[in-house]
């Protein structure tokens, strides 16, 4: 399968390669236009503008240039321009690993034998919080330096290299104009004639305004006639230097992007199945997490959460992460994306909400199960070292909240402020007090958050299993007994046995507050519940009046009195409202709920969530419309309409390559030296999956019609029917890839 071909659209435009550099604007204003102006952004810094390209016929007037189409794939962004009529501009542009943006201008069509002359060009900004310092000039182009207040506070430098093969350049430093990517605007349009005129005005009575940086090239047209630009960025100019040469050594730096790109896909398992909806967005997430990963850019490999100011690792969706990029051939960036945090604990024992490009202070705090996903990461990749690396910091992580965010000793845990679960504006919050969506500050509420608590119960699950892993039994026993006690307390405090639902609690009053919400249904992933709490799916989860609604689930029940599925809290349409919107990170929590129940406790919830899982990943279409799939923050539950006012797509808060592998094709890892395959019903004819990593082994089940066969190492292992899971006993292997 080719994925680049699979994934190609007409929408899109966001560039990566899976390092610092990502060309991802949330709003891009100037994709109509040759060159690519709109920010990029270097970690969450954004970088505006960036360049565009200015073609002057032999006359030296501006040819004007039409957008005929544009074409998206993966690994480049294809623009064809016409510039006469029977002159064409193809654009290719590709964001290269080692942060370089390419560029490639090939000319097309009858109008050959011309001569055009090609400026590259840029307006940088120049002020106090904006400083522009260029550092040096050469026939491959501009070095400069960009000193940034970050938020208008915290400095970052970076240098930048904006470069083509050229013959003359001009630099020109201008009081504050309109900064758009118009030629007649710049310096350069009174000054060329027939060529630029090979200086550095970079001073003048002040240094404020806008520093215009052009690069000329004369051009005859020939067939096939091809330029090529590239902008590379780094935290200081030796490393530009360094990536500078590296570009020049490729030939050609599109196949550099696609090979790239390919190379990636290679290395997670290979799927197709019949229903072309999952299918598409099995890869369509691959493509994400790769597009979002940050190879060299943090002490350890990761992803970040979304594109623009979401561009750093962040706990709440680090969680998924390590969950999804298990499945990868190495379990380098799934032990990465927590390791970074390890790295970064505060002296408290508590982990940042953000790692920050630099060091500014404000790093926040986000609940997260770390736990239970480090337990899922050894399960596919066996590596007691990553357990043994990892288990002081997550002690010191379950001693802070036992301390902090427990001083009840009730095994219930505090949220103290909306923000820190990753989903505010719920009547959650204000249940415990009325202002709750107003103060923003540490310790400004109080609430026994299921999520919270719920999250610590797998911490201190996986702290017992890291201890029995690692010899330390009478760690093990404790830590077991404490995470019993918080099991205890979530059934005794928190289920409710009239409504039959689970609810935080009100730490003053002690009393549940009776708010419905999708986390109440968290406990519905572990053994934290047997059969007698299975009423609460049916009366809840599964109605219609509450959370089953067309699209499921919303965040907040729909009854609640403050529930809006317009993104609306108190009236006011908000960003980030989760009072009846449906977020995928709350469907992948669901989805696992609802398979955990169907497993263990109830075969006729098998079918349902398979549904939900398909209803799931089909909402995240575009109107349904298999060409476009997105992952925005989240949804209206009655129509599937995404937030498209938001501009934040593909942002990885949530998992779905997990439920497909685990779900769809129902490869369950196991604790002890087996798999289960199992996969839950969802009408599909077929599907194979290949290459898929499990303790050292490799795994490919093929599904047709209600068979299936198992396969590891390329030989037959097992072979069953739908609803009758096949246990297969693997050798052991001496494989590990992790850290050491």
């Amino acid at each position: 399968m080719d994925v680049l071909k699979l994934l190609e659209r007409d929408d899109k435009w966001y560039l990566g390669g899976g390092d610092s550099l990502i060309f991802a604007p949330l709003f891009p204003e100037w994709l109509h236009l040759p060159g690519l102006w709109d920010e990029a952004h270097f970690y969450n810094i954004p970088i505006k503008p960036l360049y565009t390209i200015t073609i002057l016929s032999d006359n030296g007037k501006v040819i004007k240039p039409s957008l005929v189409y544009k074409v998206w794939r993966p690994s480049k962004l294809q623009r064809k321009f016409s510039l006469t009529d029977g002159l064409y501009l193809l654009e290719t542009d590709s964001m290269l690993s080692g942060d370089t943006l390419t560029s490639i201008l090939r000319f097309e069509g009858d109008d050959t034998g011309r001569d055009i002359d090609i400026i590259l060009w840029t307006a940088q900004v120049n002020i106090v919080d904006d400083k522009t310092v260029l550092i040096s000039h050469n026939d491959k182009g501009f070095l400069f330096k960009k000193d940034r207040r970050l938020w208008g506070k915290y400095p970052v430098t970076m240098s930048v290299f904006l470069g083509m093969t050229h013959s003359t350049y001009s630099a020109n430093l201008s009081e504050t104009t309109a900064n758009q990517p118009f030629f007649e605007y710049t310096p350069f349009y009174e000054k060329f004639n027939g060529k630029l005129p090979c200086e550095i005005h970079n001073g003048g009575i002040d240094l404020d305004g806008l520093l215009y940086l052009g690069l000329h090239k004369h051009l005859k047209i020939k067939k096939d006639t091809e330029l090529k630009i590239f902008m590379s960025v780094a935290k200081d100019s030796s490393s530009i230097k360094s990536q500078v040469r590296d570009i020049l050594k490729i030939h050609n730096p599109i196949n550099e992007s696609d090979t790239n790109w390919h190379n990636f896909f290679k290395s997670v398992p290979s799927f197709e199945c019949s229903n072309k909806y999952i299918e598409k967005f099995y890869w369509y997430r691959w493509y994400g997490l790769k597009l979002l990963m940050m190879q060299n850019s943090y002490s350890h490999p990761c992803i970040c959460e979304g594109p623009a100011y979401f561009r750093v690792p962040i706990t709440y969706s680090a969680q998924c992460h390590m969950l999804e990029t298990r499945w990868m051939d190495n379990p380098k960036v799934a032990e990465g994306s927590f390791l970074n945090f390890v790295k970064e604990q505060e002296n408290n024992g508590n982990y940042p909400g953000h790692i920050y490009p630099i060091d500014i202070k404000e790093r926040g705090f986000y609940h997260a199960d770390f736990g239970t996903m480090i337990i899922e990461i050894f399960r596919v990749h066996p590596d007691v070292s990553f357990l043994e690396r990892v288990y002081p910091s997550l002690v010191r992580y379950a001693e802070y909240f036992d301390r902090e965010r427990d001083r009840e000793h009730s095994h219930l845990y505090d949220v103290i402020d909306q923000w820190e679960t990753g989903q505010e504006f719920m009547p959650r919050y204000t249940s415990v007090d009325e202002k709750a969506d107003i103060y923003k500050e540490n310790g400004s509420i109080r609430l026994k958050g299921i999520d919270a608590t719920y999250y610590q119960y797998g911490i201190r699950k996986a702290l017992s299993f890291i201890s029995e892993k690692t010899g330390k039994a009478k760690e093990a026993k404790i830590w077991k007994e404490e995470a019993e006690k918080i099991k205890d307390a979530i059934l005794k405090e928190m289920w409710d046995t009239k409504e039959e639902m689970f609810f935080d609690i009100n730490p003053k009053t002690g009393k549940r507050t009776g708010v419905k919400a999708a986390v109440c249904f968290y406990p519905y992933m572990s053994d934290i519940i047997n059969k007698r709490y299975l009423n609460g799916i049916r009366r809840h989860l599964l109605n219609k009046k509450e959370f089953w609604t067309p699209f499921p689930v919303p965040s907040t029940s729909i009854d609640e009195s403050l529930a809006n599925p317009f993104g609306e809290w108190k009236q006011k349409r908000m960003n980030c409202p989760w009072n009846g919107r449906v977020w995928p990170m709350t469907n992948s929590h669901i989805a696992e709920a609802l398979a955990n129940v169907a497993y263990r406790f109830d075969e006729t919830l098998r079918e349902t969530a398979g549904w939900f899982i398909e209803r799931f990943i089909k909402m995240m279409f575009l109107d349904c419309d298999i060409r476009y799939p997105n992952t925005y923050e989240h949804y209206n539950p009655y129509t599937g309409k995404t937030c498209l006012y938001r501009g934040v797509n593909d942002y990885q808060h949530s998992w779905v390559v997990d439920l497909i592998i685990k779900y769809v094709c129902g490869i369950l890892p196991q604790y002890d030296n087996s798999l289960i395959v199992d996969p839950l019903p969802l009408g599909l004819h077929y599907f194979k999956i290949d290459n898929v990593p499990y303790k050292g082994h490799k795994i490919k089940v093929e599904l047709e019609n209600n068979r299936f066969i198992v396969f590891v190492d390329g030989r037959r292992k097992s072979e069953g029917v739908m609803g009758k899971p096949a246990t297969i006993k693997m050798q052991k292997s001496k494989v590990s890839h992790g850290f050491h």
